[in-house]
């Protein structure tokens, strides 16, 4: 049975979104501010500068996102030690409310991803337009639960997600708040994605399953086709990753738009958007060649796409040891935690066994950084 709204518009700040809205251009400034509040206010002006209407950041802790012995990780900056690229980009929380204020003054609106409950907590006391839920946390039912609770619009992406990962995902924020607003963002977790499996037909298929808004969460390089043909889709938002420069060092850069192609972009979104949506792929084959958009658009079933395969299931959040747990050890927050388990470890239990977990007792050892599995836990007598 499909998951509707009865009304498929989303208020983000004062944005409406949706299927009949103009197409809502989120700049996903990420970790790309290299730990440099100067260059974090630039990202902000290059976003209003060309003409993009929303900014987002990132608010996550390295120890709560992974286990500190996921070891070396290929990236696009070459081979790296993970945690600590990923410690190296943690934008500090005290930097927020003048980030906000910065991004207010330019007439963005302010969005961020947070990746454990603390930060849910800091970004609804800041005042945030909206919460983005990031691909990997989309079966973060803690993290969902606790998003929805503060009745802020959701943006939830779905990269490395199956059509019943959304549906229990959307399944956990409708049981804490029924009447959550919930854009859903078609996306293919690859970094870059090859533009061929972008697979922009999901977008329809989405809109069908669960009655909602659906935009695209674009890992594409393209600044122009790709988003295009997500209009001539039906995307009611596209969010893109942004740098000031490729050159600079760090994991998504190399894959962001820099801040000509942002106008680019948004130029043909706005040109796009002024077309009737039933005649928009028409136009993308007279802007970029008849047959232009047909591999763009792919198949549309919603599945996992050959360049995000190396990350299902690791990505994903699952129940993993955050030190040494001896046998007949209670388990808790106090020695486990739902984390990424990244390419160099085996996942464990999925989140939504974690009221399951707590209290057991540990029947088999476990060193830090393993994943929980069954044969690891019994429930307690008591």
């Amino acid at each position: 049975m499909p998951l509707t709204l009865t009304d498929p518009v989303v208020t983000l700040g004062t944005r409406r979104v949706g299927a009949d809205e103009p197409v809502l251009l989120v700049a996903e400034a990420g970790s790309n501010h290299n730990g440099d509040p100067g260059l974090a206010r630039e990202l902000i002006d290059a976003t209003a500068d060309a003409g993009w209407e929303a900014v987002k950041f990132q608010l996550f802790r390295s120890e709560w996102m992974y286990p500190p012995t996921c070891g070396m990780v290929e990236t696009p900056m070459g081979r790296v030690d993970f945690f600590e690229v990923v410690r190296e980009g943690q934008l500090p929380p005290a930097w927020l409310p003048e980030l906000k204020a910065h991004a207010e003054s330019r007439g963005l609106l302010f969005l961020c991803s947070p990746f454990d409950l603390e930060a849910v907590e800091w970004l609804d006391r800041l005042g945030v337009d909206g919460f983005k839920i990031a691909s990997p946390e989309l079966n973060h039912l803690p993290l969902l639960a606790a998003a929805a609770a503060t009745g802020r619009p959701l943006v939830c992406s779905s990269g490395i997600s199956t059509l019943a990962d959304i549906e229990e995902a959307l399944g956990q924020i409708r049981a804490v708040n029924p009447l959550a607003e919930v854009v859903l963002l078609h996306c293919v977790s690859a970094y870059p994605c090859p533009p061929e499996e972008s697979n922009l037909a999901v977008i329809e298929t989405l809109e069908r399953a669960f009655g909602l808004p659906v935009g695209f969460s674009d890992h594409t390089t393209d600044p122009e086709l790709v988003p295009a043909v997500a209009v001539a889709a039906g995307a009611c938002l596209i969010e893109k990753h942004i740098t000031l420069s490729r050159d600079l060092r760090g994991p998504d850069h190399p894959f962001a738009l820099e801040p000509d192609e942002m106008r680019q972009m948004a130029a043909i979104v706005r040109e796009m958007g002024m077309v009737p949506r039933e005649k928009r792929l028409a136009a993308v084959g007279r802007y970029f060649g008849e047959d232009s958009g047909i591999a763009i658009l792919g198949h549309g079933r919603k599945e996992i796409m050959p360049s995000e395969r190396p990350l299902y299931p690791g990505d994903k959040r699952s129940v993993h040891a955050v030190r040494t747990i001896a046998v007949g050890e209670t388990l808790g927050p106090h020695n486990l935690r739902v984390l990424r388990s990244e390419r160099n470890l085996a996942p464990g239990l999925h989140p939504r066994f974690w009221p399951t977990i707590l209290g057991a007792r540990a029947v088999r050892p476990l060193a830090l950084g393993d994943g929980l599995r069954w044969e690891h836990l019994v429930q307690s007598a008591s």
